[in-house]
């Protein structure tokens, strides 16, 4: 039977006092830190893993254990039909300045629906076969929203590395191997909703106003045509009705009527009609697989 290497030694507070004995103790390690994650490794291998602060609340995210549920699906995708390339992302959130700008002029109360797209990038994962439909529905049945994004979001991460030689610091680099390996899987899922952002652009055109990560908003005459196109790319979807207030040039702010929530954002410079016309522009020009 193997000696166990591999031991979880408490959050991240406890990492900090381990670090400070090691260097005491002159030890040669190397320590991994990402998120609320923390490791030290000896050269013998044995890992001491640090997770989470003391504060209970901020360690308490339904869905953590995906994080890694997740890396092993992809590495299984990996090995069958290699690392995908991807495509590059303008900005995952676009606005319909024109429109936005035509119906504040007008001084009228304009509803428009939200169409807010559920575990959105969780479901895009699924679509592009990235994940099994055995893990996407125990993330659906299990998780909340956070949990599920930050088990996508971690495709993305950069592990930070840390090489101390008899307690002294050496070297500091990242783990470019892990993000060239995961993050491509990463961008294809947020590309892909760019990719239903800028069709709903084409399709709705006018009565489009603007999409926010995984959240359309158009006119309420196409609003359950605009469901079922989102339907119809494998998607549930839920609705809210805001009403625009105000456009100074640089924030939109607007508010959801259900709860009287007041929301802005910073819209100038991300207009959809620029963008959509260079996601054209590429699209004819390259074509990339996002999965096989």
């Amino acid at each position: 039977m193997k000696a166990k290497k591999s031991f979880l030694s408490g959050t991240i507070d406890k990492y900090k006092t381990s670090l400070v004995d090691c260097q005491a103790n002159k030890e040669t390690f190397t320590t991994i830190s990402s998120g609320l994650s923390r490791k030290i490794v000896f050269p013998s291998g044995t890992q001491l893993k640090y997770f989470g602060s003391p504060n209970k609340e901020r360690n308490l995210i339904s869905g953590a254990f995906l994080v890694t549920m997740v890396q092993r699906e992809i590495d299984k995708y990996i090995e069958e039909h290699g690392v995908p390339t991807c495509m590059p992302v303008r900005d995952v959130q676009q606005f319909n300045l024109g429109k936005i700008k035509k119906v504040l002029a007008s001084n009228k109360r304009v509803p428009i629906v939200g169409i807010d797209i559920n575990a959105c990038y969780w479901n895009t994962a699924h679509n592009l076969g990235y994940i099994s439909d055995k893990l996407w529905k125990r993330g659906l049945d299990a998780c909340k929203k956070e949990g599920l994004l930050i088990s996508i979001g971690c495709l993305n991460k950069m592990p930070l590395i840390k090489k101390y030689v008899n307690g002294s610091l050496v070297e500091t680099t990242y783990d470019y191997d892990y993000h060239n390996k995961y993050s491509p899987f990463y961008w294809n899922i947020i590309y892909k909703t760019y990719e239903l952002m800028m069709e709903s652009f084409e399709m709705f055109k006018d009565n489009w106003y603007m999409f926010l990560t995984d959240c359309l908003f158009v006119d309420v005459k196409v609003s359950e045509v605009a469901k079922k196109f989102i339907s119809e790319r494998g998607y549930n979807t839920k609705s809210q009705i805001i009403e625009l207030k105000k456009f100074d040039g640089f924030r939109l702010e607007w508010t959801e009527l259900k709860e009287d929530k007041p929301k802005k954002i910073y819209a100038s410079n991300r207009d959809i009609v620029v963008s959509h016309a260079l996601w054209s522009i590429n699209k004819g020009m390259t074509s990339t697989p996002l999965s096989n």
